[in-house]
């Protein structure tokens, strides 16, 4: 007979291991197969967005509003597909590639490859042939994988400029390389399940499909992987096994119910203590490669898809101002960085709802605040601005100011800020491994008009 707990002791396991894999393949499933999503793009090709992301999009969670995106999930079981990056100049790109568990297999960056770009042939686990000459290998963690550059952009009217770079990315399957025109891919939508962000807490959707994933996504001879299946066996919950819902025994479903909506409030309830915390700030510095503690790459899933490693760029999280109270965005809040964050490309601090993942919708239409945001001046030594709430901020949309929505849905407003800080400077981290020593702010409710107040006695980051 299957046990009830012994059901519920397997479902949380499985759950949360394999969440990042869920919720990327979700991802995949929603943006390139969900019919009710009007897009008209599939895999092995990529989605160009020719704008600044802002509080009407949705595809991806804390997003950032200082580069522009492109989006590709790549079907690698066939052959190789070739990433092709044009000559980028002075202007940073970053080009993460990560498998569908989300651990990084690449960062193609330009302070890691260089500004010239270059030809990248992504290759699935055990393939066995010859590139072309010229063309660099670059060996994933599972057949289908995805990629999401970022190309930096200093304000809209930069975005031009930006733009013609973006429409030099390419993905060129092997076998037409070289060919004048690439064919547009036909994929089967058939070998992808269904699977969207409101199936995450349905028990039989998530196991069921989780069941089918990971024969898609299945990597070589790792022994996480190997551990897992033998747990999940006991439900024929394993990759080799076909596994029917209805099979199971009443209490066995059960199990699994409660293990799905438990599973998931874990992972929510350690997203916000994932990592190191100072001044109530998530001191996000991760390594390429976290699969292999499960809770911590759930955590990060939750949080944001295809962050960025270390190394590339660094995050600080707040759901909590200086005294331990959630963020509220009724309030005004003083942030205070002494010194500015040192970094090579650009830092930004963003706002989002603590719900959702997504921009804090507002009528001055801004949607992050850093060293490069027009008008934004240095006083004494400091730079002074405010992030209110209410009517003022939305009628001044002023240089400094970030507005957190006091209308509507969003009454009483729970927002999140991120500081993003792209390309540490590491010169400045020798003692850290590499890593910039960046002290994140305190976060204090304030009267003043000040956002930011922070001694500048470095030297600014370089404008792109």
């Amino acid at each position: 007979m299957q046990s009830e707990n012994l059901a519920y002791a397997i479902g949380v396991q499985t759950y949360i291991s394999y969440f990042p894999l869920m919720d990327l393949y979700r991802t995949l499933w929603e943006t390139c197969f969900d019919p009710g999503r009007g897009h008209d793009r599939t895999l092995n090709e990529y989605f160009a967005f020719d704008r600044l992301i802002t509080s009407e999009d949705d595809w991806v969670i804390t997003p950032n509003n200082d580069t522009i995106y492109l989006r590709a999930f790549l079907d690698l079981r066939k052959e190789p597909i070739i990433l092709v990056i044009p000559p980028m100049g002075d202007r940073h790109f970053w080009v993460p590639v990560s498998d569908l568990r989300h651990d990084h297999d690449a960062s193609l960056s330009w302070d890691t490859i260089g500004a010239r770009g270059g030809a990248y042939a992504l290759c699935p686990p055990g393939w066995q042939g010859v590139l072309p000459k010229g063309v660099q290998r670059v060996d994933v963690g599972t057949p289908i994988v995805w990629t999401l550059p970022r190309i930096a952009v200093n304000g809209e009217a930069d975005l031009p400029a930006a733009l013609e770079l973006q429409k030099q990315f390419r993905l060129v399957p092997l076998s037409q390389w070289g060919a004048t025109t690439v064919t547009r891919p036909q994929p089967d939508a058939a070998d992808f399940p269904r699977f969207t962000r409101h199936e995450h807490t349905d028990a039989r959707a998530y196991f069921t499909t989780l069941n089918k994933v990971l024969r898609l996504a299945a990597r070589l001879c790792n022994p996480a992987d190997a551990v897992m299946a033998a747990w999940m066996r006991e439900l024929k919950l394993d990759p080799a096994s076909s596994f029917d819902w209805d099979q199971l025994s009443p209490e066995a479903q059960r199990g699994l119910e409660r293990a799905a909506a438990d599973a998931h409030q874990i992972i929510a309830d350690r997203m916000p203590r994932a990592v190191a915390i100072v001044n109530n700030w998530q001191v996000v510095r991760l390594e390429p490669r976290i699969s292999g503690d499960p809770l911590l790459a759930a955590a990060a899933a939750m949080l944001g898809l295809m962050w960025n490693p270390a190394k590339i760029s660094t995050y600080d999280i707040a759901f909590l101002d200086g005294t331990g109270a959630p963020l509220d965005g009724n309030n005004r809040y003083v942030l205070r960085f002494a010194p500015p964050p040192p970094v090579e490309a650009f830092w930004s601090v963003s706002m989002y709802s603590a719900e959702s993942g997504i921009f804090v919708s507002n009528k001055i239409n801004r949607y992050s605040l850093g060293d490069r945001t027009p008008g934004l001046r240095v006083r004494r030594g400091r730079l002074a601005r405010d992030l209110p709430a209410g009517r003022r901020a939305r009628r001044s949309g002023r240089a400094g100011e970030l507005a957190a929505s006091a209308q509507g849905a969003l009454l009483p407003c729970l927002p999140a800020l991120l500081a993003a800080f792209a390309d540490p400077d590491r010169r400045l981290g020798a003692a850290a491994g590499g890593q910039a020593l960046i002290r994140p702010p305190v976060a204090t409710k304030g009267t003043t008009a000040d956002f930011f107040e922070a001694v500048t006695n470095i030297r600014p980051a370089r404008l792109l």
